[in-house]
């Protein structure tokens, strides 16, 4: 196995990038969720959706996903661990995570777990040097190819 060695402060710096960004998606503040994307950007998070594209695109699919879950009294939270981050010669960095969901119920302690998933991330540095994701997939665990 070969790692690549990063910039001083990288792997920090992506880390809390997606700190921050899963914070917005948890808090279903989608318009700041999207503006973690390029322009744009491509976001495809579910197995039976297709992608979608730039910011606008990524709230309308997010809002859409989410309306299923506004009669029910749920938290969802998004755990990122195991975060392999590379950066590429042209500057691009890839980062490859896995994600667990968790939700909880209201009056309920104990947390549903699932899905469990691969996310497969390139991101990009924006106009003020910040990091951007220019496309993000998400491969589901319980769906096996073939």
């Amino acid at each position: 196995m070969t790692i690549t060695e990063l910039p001083t402060g990288l792997y920090a710096e992506v880390l809390s990038f997606y700190g921050h960004q899963m914070q917005k998606l948890d808090g279903r503040e989608f318009a700041g969720y999207a503006a973690t994307f390029t322009e744009d950007g491509e976001f495809k998070h579910s197995p039976s959706l297709p992608a979608a594209r730039t910011r606008a695109g990524i709230i309308a699919v997010l809002e859409d996903f989410h309306r299923k879950f506004d009669a029910r009294r749920i938290q969802r939270r998004h755990w990122f661990n195991h975060v392999a981050v590379d950066q590429a010669s042209d500057g691009s960095i890839t980062a490859t995570s896995y994600c667990l969901v968790l939700t909880v119920h209201a009056d309920v302690k104990e947390p549903e777990f699932g899905p469990s998933c691969v996310v497969h991330d390139v991101l990009v540095r924006g106009e003020n040097g910040e990091l951007l994701l220019r496309s993000r997939h998400v491969t589901h665990d319980h769906v096996f190819p073939g």
